[in-house]
């Protein structure tokens, strides 16, 4: 039965030898992520508490140094242990002659409903917490999964069906994002904290990018050698070097960047986050100067996106793109940037923004135009709603942003934080909607 760690440090709040003993007992049975969340639990309810503070910042000095006993070799070992079957399953339904209705694969469609599920039971086995949670998210990404391969047949138009399947496989991604996204924030869901697993998000996404890069790395260089001699290596064996060593980065990625014993709030941003955010907003000058350029362009060339679907495709690509800039050129916490460059970066987001609005609603009255022109389409709504959904995004931090001042780091953290579960809603929707809406043809 596990052990009520709040309830049993409670009672020794007045006894240090005693909670001293508790822990010792906690690490013995590898459950010292347990202790450390019930003691941030119980300080930040009682933060008046020397105990509990003394206990909080000696943890949290044990986590930056490595030093809590323990902790490593199991935080690793779960890692290893789970990143291994999630390859064997990505190489096993990477298999090209796996798809569904012989229109997509099944690994393109399925990925990340895999990779959240590992990550779930990772981030179960480690903090060993919220059981029920994790059981009903696992449950809920099965279901969903399983919607989209079914659900299709609903619609009796194969053009239509063929929309649904390549719309359920990107819309599994944010799905399988807001996933862990509850699972994590499950305790601390307030606009912080959600900003924070946001900006982990971010680095997550870019160490596996690193470790996938490696991997492509080091593959063709053994296949080389390889066939300097004249030896080449069946197809499924390839998909395990691959395949197999893809899937086990997703797990791997999390261990790496995302701290267990620390609250969202309390992670680490240094390293990789800061090197990246500053990379993003560099690039903030070259991508105003790159819309500007368009937006002049396109009286001279203003019906091509009304007649041509790639120009719309490519419209909303860069919408999502300048939702990203902004997203993660805003700093996690407002001491890491000085007040000259807080005001220039404000400035810079404003006009980015200004520019994504104004491109945003010429692509959507081109949208519009299409689906009075042709009819609507499963692709015509989702492109819609996504396009609706930025505009409002873009318009609500452009107004915060400027209202805000010199607050504007918290004005934006409040946005995107707010805006977290419009999208999973929207995407979950789209899922369900779809088939019925476009049922029998």
């Amino acid at each position: 039965m596990p052990v009520d760690y709040a309830s049993e440090i409670s009672a020794k709040l007045e006894d240090p030898e005693g909670l001293e003993k508790l822990y010792r007992q906690a690490l013995k049975r590898g459950e010292s992520s347990p202790f450390a969340k019930a003691v941030d639990e119980l300080f930040s309810a009682n933060p008046q508490n020397l105990l509990l503070a003394a206990w909080h910042y000696r943890l949290r000095e044990e986590i930056t140094t490595g030093a809590a006993i323990g902790r490593l070799p199991s935080h690793w070992l779960y890692a290893a242990l789970l990143a291994i079957p999630c390859g064997f399953i990505f190489w096993l339904i990477s298999d090209y002659r796996l798809t569904v209705r012989q229109q997509i694969p099944l690994f393109i469609l399925y990925w990340a409903p895999i990779c959240a599920a590992f990550v779930l039971l990772y981030l179960f086995l480690i903090h060993r917490q919220f059981l029920n949670r994790f059981a009903l998210l696992i449950v809920a990404l099965a279901l969903a999964s399983s919607w989209v391969y079914f659900a299709d047949f609903l619609i009796k138009r194969e053009i239509f069906w063929k929309q649904y399947l390549n719309l359920g496989a990107i819309h599994l991604i944010p799905l399988a994002w807001a996933a862990v996204g509850l699972y994590v924030l499950k305790g601390q869901d307030n606009v912080e904290s959600r900003f924070a697993f946001l900006a982990k998000s971010l680095e997550t996404l870019v160490m596996g990018g690193l470790m996938g890069i490696v991997l492509v790395i080091f593959t063709a260089i053994s296949f080389g050698l390889l066939s300097t001699l004249n030896l080449y290596l069946p197809e499924s064996i390839g998909r395990i070097f691959y395949m197999g060593g893809a899937g086990c980065i997703p797990v791997l990625a999390v261990a790496s960047i995302y701290e267990p014993l620390r609250r969202l709030q309390e992670q680490n941003f240094a390293g990789l986050f800061r090197f990246t955010t500053l990379l993003l907003r560099i690039f903030l000058i070259p991508s105003i100067l790159v819309l500007i350029a368009y937006i002049t362009l396109i009286p001279f060339n203003f019906m091509e996106p009304f007649f041509h679907r790639e120009a719309l495709t490519t419209y909303n690509i860069t919408l999502f793109a300048v939702i990203g800039l902004l997203l993660w050129t805003v700093p996690v916490r407002k001491e890491e940037i000085s007040e000259s460059l807080s005001r220039w970066l404000r400035r810079g987001r404003m006009v980015l923004a200004i520019l994504a609005i104004i491109v945003s609603l010429y692509a959507l009255s081109a949208i519009i135009y299409r689906t009075w022109w042709d009819g609507l389409t499963p692709n015509r709504l989702t492109v819609i709603g996504w396009n609706v959904l930025n505009t409002a995004l873009l318009a609500i931090l452009l107004w915060r942003e400027g209202k805000a001042g010199e607050e504007w780091i918290d004005a934006a953290h409040k946005t995107f934080a707010q805006a977290m579960p419009v999208y999973a809603v929207w995407s979950l929707l789209l899922l369900l909607a779809l088939p019925l809406i476009f049922i029998g043809g």
